[in-house]
């Protein structure tokens, strides 16, 4: 296969992504790779693995590359140059790192309530009121990539959090205000549309989390994290 690593196929399927909005059918992907079917699926399968992307079961297609979701989502983040569906509102701040560009987000208050539509423009938004909620840590991102992911989500005040995790019985976990939710978006995801991503390591993660002074129990990364 040379040079063509699970990381050369994250760079091409991202910026493909960034560019049309959606992934490559498996003949297009092996095309742009000038590889053969074969070794990009072995390829797609590897970075399945190592969870830098998730797979429709069964299939090579694509399902999500975070921070981009494939299917709709209750995030739609647009820029001048096009505009994708996010997993949650973690992943809609990563677009805007990912693609380096003013964005303008469109959601709504704990996916159920006030329609929310801001922009984030230089690292800056245009609602600063805005609370972003993380039900579960790092140590759970994992057991099911959609239920954790997809719970984190945009508020407008903390007792509007307090009222949604009872109402829909999930645990109050960490809540970061937009401004730091934008650093920390830009910290993990800001070089996910560069040849040199590299899936972060425990210890990179945590880095991150520590440079943001957030509280090291609930940001504890897993150790077979990957």
């Amino acid at each position: 296969m040379n040079d063509f690593t699970p990381e050369r196929l994250h760079y091409l399927l991202t910026r493909h992504i960034i560019e049309t909005g959606h992934a490559p059918a498996l003949d297009a992907l092996a095309a742009l790779a000038g590889s053969s079917r074969a070794e990009v699926e072995a390829a797609l399968r590897r970075l399945e693995a190592m969870h830098g992307l998730i797979l429709v079961p069964g299939s090579t297609q694509v399902w999500s590359l975070h921070p981009f979701a494939l299917m709709p989502t209750a995030f739609w983040v647009r820029s001048e140059g096009g505009g994708w569906w996010a997993n949650c509102a973690w992943c809609s701040l990563g677009i805007a790192a990912a693609v380096g560009a003013g964005v303008t987000i469109s959601t709504s208050a704990g996916a159920e309530g006030l329609a929310l539509r801001f922009t984030v423009e230089g690292g800056a938004p245009s609602q600063r009121d805005l609370l972003m909620h993380f039900p579960e840590g790092p140590a759970r991102w994992w057991d099911n990539p959609y239920c954790p992911c997809g719970n984190i989500l945009f508020f407008t005040s903390a007792a509007e959090i307090d009222a949604w995790c009872v109402r829909h019985g999930r645990p109050r976990g960490a809540v970061l205000d937009i401004e730091t939710g934008i650093k920390l978006a830009g910290l993990w995801f800001g070089d996910y549309a560069s040849p040199d991503w590299r899936r972060k390591t425990p210890q990179q993660g945590e880095a991150i989390f520590r440079e943001l002074g957030l509280d090291s129990t609930f940001w504890r990364m897993p150790g077979n994290f990957h």
